[in-house]
Parts: structure tokens; C-alpha cells; sequence
């Protein structure tokens, strides 16, 4: 129970998909500029993550490399994001219609995202099992949900405050993102 509960925490906090391994960065400073949209991205964006890497780590195990056609792995690996993303969106269509509608290309870039695509291909070279690995997917989408949402509510807290003009906008963003991951990068010590 500790072991999964430590690589649980492990894979949200201390080698979080997003500001510990810049995997989906973009997602990081494109979508958060209201919270009401990054709450959403985060959302698909984790359940993306989820589904996506463990189907992924089944593909990879058990067709790609028993025929040995691992070099397709990321073509296969894009295949099924962009599947899933549009059965994700078909699901999800009633609950966020309007966003979208007001969105719509930008979910649908979300197939492509470097935290989905590189998560999944970081994991054909992990030597964990697959529970294990199943258990870590469920923490770095815990952990890129997590993200997302509280650096939304930290821009618009920044965008209100009184920085100094030089630091407003993207140099103050830059530089929370920054210090945040350092925060995150402390939680070493304790898994």
C-alpha cells in the first residue's frame, strides 16, 4: 500500500508531467488565462492522460513489441490520442457545450498535447509493472490536473497584483512557473 501511495505522490508532485518534465508546458501558459477554461482543459486533459497512457502501455506491451514493430510506437501512440480526444469530446459535448463551441480547435489540439504523447512515451521505457504503471498514470493526470488549475487561479491573482512593469505578463508567469516547480522538486525528500 505505501509503494503505490508513494509512487502516487511521486508522479503528481515530484516528477509532475508539466513543471518537472515540461511535458505539456504550452498547456501550462496557453490555457490557464481564465479559470473557468483551464478547469475544463484539466479535466479532459487528465482523463486524456489516463486512458491514453494506459492504452498506450497495452499497445506497446503486448502488440508492438511482441511483433517487433516498435518504431511505429509513435504514430500509434498519436492514433490513439486523437481517438480517444474525439470520444472524449463526443461524451463530454452536453457538458461543455459551450466552451467547445467557443474553443473548439484548441480541445481538439489537446490529442497532441507533449503530456499526453510523451507521457505514454516515457512509460514504454519504465520497468514497472503494469498496475504500477497504471498507478503512476493515475498520479501524473492527477498531478497535470492539479497544475493546471491552481496556476490558472495564480494568473489571475498576478494579473490583479502590483508587479513592477517589467515582470507583467509573460516574465511574471515565467518566473512563478519556476519557482513553483522548485516548490514541487522539495517534495524529494519526503517519498
Amino acid at each position: 500500500m505505501f509503494e503505490f501511495l508513494s509512487l502516487l505522490f511521486s508522479a503528481a508532485l515530484v516528477n509532475n508531467v508539466v513543471l518537472v518534465q515540461f511535458l505539456g508546458i504550452s498547456a501550462l501558459f496557453a490555457y490557464t488565462h481564465k479559470l473557468e477554461l483551464a478547469i475544463e482543459l484539466a479535466w479532459l486533459g487528465g482523463c486524456l492522460l489516463l486512458v491514453s497512457s494506459i492504452l498506450n502501455m497495452v499497445l506497446f506491451r503486448y502488440a508492438l513489441t511482441p511483433l517487433h514493430l516498435q518504431v511505429l510506437q509513435l504514430p500509434c501512440f498519436l492514433a490513439v490520442g486523437s481517438l480517444l480526444t474525439a470520444g472524449l469530446l463526443q461524451l463530454g459535448r452536453h457538458r461543455f457545450a459551450v466552451s467547445i463551441r467557443r474553443q473548439g480547435l484548441e480541445f481538439y489540439v489537446l490529442s497532441g498535447n507533449s503530456a499526453i504523447v510523451g507521457f505514454a512515451l516515457l512509460s514504454t521505457d519504465s520497468q514497472l509493472t503494469t498496475g504500477n504503471l497504471i498507478i503512476q498514470s493515475f498520479g501524473a493526470a492527477l498531478g497535470f490536473a492539479a497544475i493546471l488549475m491552481l496556476f490558472a487561479a495564480l494568473r489571475q491573482r498576478l494579473d490583479t497584483a502590483d508587479v513592477p512593469t517589467a515582470f507583467r505578463g509573460a516574465p511574471i508567469h515565467l518566473l512563478s512557473a519556476g519557482i513553483v516547480s522548485m516548490c514541487l522538486l522539495g517534495f524529494a525528500g519526503i517519498v
